[in-house]
């Protein structure tokens, strides 16, 4: 039932990205550079695109994109942005990590039926709850609420969740 739920969850996010992307027009190379508020705020930090050729298996994937990851959220929580700017900063990462899920459920959905280790079986799902702590993302709760996630993740449960999931991912190797 779990799984059902979550390639339902990935066609949706698939169908609507594919629909929002066909109705804006191509970015330009200083708009793809650049977030239009901070001029010294990259927008594609980080990417994943969901019809990714390479010829992988879902576990290169994960690391790969959580090795570019894992240095963003240390950067990015050591300043002191605004939320509107942690938000802005948090879509692309975000987004790469969704659009993983996606490529996972079709490209690698017999692999990932075989996980039996359940903390590799839902690294996706927690690495984006990570960074919806972060960046608040998804909005959750109240800027208070995502402020005081900040904090206790800059006091020391970042760095604790990069371990876990550092383990995780080599307990699986």
């Amino acid at each position: 039932m779990k799984k059902i739920i979550l390639i339902l969850m990935c066609i949706v996010s698939l169908l609507c990205f594919t629909g929002c992307s066909q109705s804006n027009p191509a970015a330009t190379e200083d708009q793809k550079n650049n977030s239009g508020s901070q001029p010294g705020i990259p927008s594609a930090r980080i990417s994943f695109e969901q019809n990714n050729s390479e010829d992988v298996s879902y576990l290169k994937h994960v690391t790969t994109l959580w090795e570019q990851t894992k240095p963003l959220l240390r950067e990015d929580l050591a300043k002191n942005y605004a939320d509107e700017e942690y938000k802005e900063l948090g879509a692309n990462i975000d987004l790469a990590w969704v659009n993983l899920q996606v490529h996972s459920s079709f490209d690698h959905a017999e692999e990932k039926a075989n996980i039996t280790d359940a903390a590799f079986a839902n690294i996706t799902e927690d690495i984006l709850m990570l960074i919806d702590g972060v960046y608040g993302t998804r909005d959750s709760g109240s800027v208070d609420g995502r402020e005081e996630s900040r904090e206790k993740l800059r006091n020391g449960h970042l760095e604790y969740k990069i371990n876990k999931f550092d383990e995780t991912l080599a307990g699986v190797q």
